[in-house]
């Protein structure tokens, strides 16, 4: 989001560009299948609100449910090391997507890494996993600009931009979770971006933070 007309009268700044992701699907996906196959589960990660059901989503028998944990693992640090190099201001063509999505393809910073382009869709119920990101999505409804998280804790999110900020992405976790992943992209949970209280106190947390990389 940004400001497209430079006015006196209007409070965002007119340089600002911002890229929220509020429904992430490739990290959506992989918390949907760590909690249905029950895999990975040595990883601490915020509990996930609301919690998904499994359906019919079942760990494959093709691989052991360790080797599956670790190739989850794997693919979890892939999808933010991939948030740390992306451009949301690139577009792909379709030529570019489908080169993209062949498995075993380096990161790039336009097309995300998913699980299915690597590994398949063997033990998703797919249904299960649409219906939970159809939960998900009615908390990302606005009923005006006005209303949006990023208008309401406009001073914060300026200070925040300020500092590098450029893009945050939000997961549905339960409760208050902030993370500075680098120097341009912030992490919070559907929840705290839902409140404004808690989504100023990550802005604030993001602007105090020492950027990385």
């Amino acid at each position: 989001m940004r400001s497209l007309w430079p006015l006196p009268a209007n409070p965002w700044p007119h340089g600002m560009v911002i890229s929220v992701d509020d429904l992430p699907h490739p990290v959506i996906e992989l918390l949907f299948i760590r909690s249905a196959w029950g895999i990975a589960q040595d990883l601490e990660l915020p509990a996930l609100d609301p919690q998904p059901r499994a359906g019919n989503s079942a760990v494959p028998e093709t691989a052991s449910r360790d080797d599956w944990s670790q190739r989850w693992k794997h693919q979890w640090q892939r999808i933010w090391d991939w948030y740390v190099i992306h451009d949301p201001g690139i577009h792909p063509t379709q030529e570019q997507l489908r080169s993209m999505s062949r498995p075993g393809q380096p990161l790039n910073s336009i097309f995300p890494p998913f699980w299915a382009a690597e590994h398949g869709d063997a033990g998703i119920d797919h249904d299960a996993l649409r219906d939970w990101e159809n939960l998900l999505m009615p908390r990302h409804l606005r009923h005006s600009l006005e209303e949006e998280p990023e208008r309401v804790c406009l001073p914060a999110l300026i200070k925040a931009w300020e500092t590098g900020i450029e893009e945050i992405v939000t997961p549905p976790y339960a409760g208050y979770f902030a993370q500075r992943l680098s120097r341009k992209v912030l992490v919070v949970s559907a929840a705290t971006r839902a409140d404004p209280g808690l989504y100023k106190r990550a802005l604030d947390m993001a602007s105090s933070a020492a950027p990385g990389t």
